[in-house]
């Protein structure tokens, strides 16, 4: 076994390019993210006092705070997280969807986005079905 080297380390930092939940017109969202760890926030101050009891409540895997606490709690992970687009920059635009991928991978890397793809197929395959029950109708003049 070799220790592993500071350099190899280094490349976190750079981040990864990674596919996330589609916008809701199904224009698709790569972003370049880092992972972080939420222990490292709190401990820089990133996450202000008033958000730390929610901020544990998530590290934890237990949400007893309010949803505007915990929404603000994300937004500065989100914030940290996102390399390119620049948060700032996309930050009126994300889906909550969004938003939970990105804290997701930010905890467990791509394969923790596996559930959101699974989510988006399914919502695809039923819009899909929905389009063509709708032109079926159209086409035949039938009702179901």
């Amino acid at each position: 076994m070799e220790v592993t080297k500071l350099d190899d380390l280094k490349k976190f930092n750079d981040g990864e390019v990674v596919e996330l939940p589609a916008f809701d017109d199904n224009t698709p969202f790569v972003a370049r993210l880092k992972r972080l760890s939420l222990l490292a926030l709190c401990k820089a101050g990133a996450i202000p006092n008033q958000l730390l009891g929610a901020a544990q409540e998530i590290f934890e895997g237990r949400q007893k705070s309010n949803i505007k606490n915990y929404a603000d709690v994300l937004d500065v992970i989100i914030s940290q997280a996102l390399i390119e687009p620049a948060y700032d920059d996309v930050k009126d635009v994300l889906t909550d969807m969004q938003r939970m991928a990105i804290f997701a991978y930010t905890q467990g890397g791509v394969k923790a986005l596996i559930p959101f793809r699974e989510i988006e197929k399914l919502l695809e395959d039923s819009n899909s079905i929905k389009k063509d029950t709708k032109a079926n109708e159209r086409n035949t003049g039938d009702k179901k």
